[in-house]
């Protein structure tokens, strides 16, 4: 992502890129699950159907941002770990544009990636896409630690422990990650944050 408007541009629900990350966060899914979890427990454990879970699983299911956050904090895992790999070689100082590593949710449009090398960090940087009249107040999550959010396109509301504020281009936001946050976008255009966070983000939903 680099800021500008055709960057912003949300993901449809149509085409190969829709099937290709449903099957994508069903692998990882399952991957992560295997030996750890039967589905049933998975599903008591993050309070999701044993039903959406196989589908997921399958190939077959679309999950929301929320329905993942809730499956990887059950799982203990942060959300990025469920991050696409392009490149399994990469540097592990150097992130080049192409490479980055990418999460995608067809059924609404969220676009996340992954800026650092990997999630095995002390620092997290994530670029998301948070696409048009998304409301973020059934996703509110915590984390330990402190997060900086910058809106670099569009504008986004951020809500923080019930207070709201309004972001423009270029403005940022720093904040007790502990605390119950999300974002919504009230605009008809997507926006683009950078979100930097220490120790980095497993995102607990509430």
């Amino acid at each position: 992502m680099d800021g500008t408007a055709a960057a912003a541009k949300p993901t449809t629900d149509e085409g190969p890129d829709r099937d290709f990350w449903i099957s994508h966060l069903g692998a990882q899914l399952r991957e992560q699950r295997t030996g750890r979890y039967t589905v049933e427990e998975l599903a008591e454990r993050a309070g999701v159907s044993a039903g959406l879970i196989s589908q997921i699983e399958r190939g077959i299911g679309n999950p929301s941002f929320a329905t993942l956050l809730r499956l990887a904090n059950s799982l203990d895992l942060p959300l990025a770990s469920m991050f696409a790999d392009p490149d399994a070689g990469n540097d592990h100082m150097v992130v080049r544009r192409a490479d980055r590593r990418r999460i995608e949710f067809p059924s609404q449009g969220i676009i996340m990636e992954l800026i650092v090398p990997d999630s095995e960090r002390k620092l997290g940087v994530v670029n998301m896409t948070i696409p048009a009249h998304f409301d973020g107040a059934s996703v509110p999550h915590s984390h330990e630690g402190e997060e900086c959010v910058m809106v670099t396109a569009g504008s986004l509301v951020a809500s923080v422990a019930g207070r709201e504020v309004e972001l423009e281009a270029g403005d940022s936001l720093t904040y007790d990650a502990s605390l119950p946050h999300w974002w919504s976008n009230r605009t008809d255009s997507a926006a683009v944050m950078l979100a930097i966070s220490t120790p980095p983000s497993l995102g607990r939903a509430h």
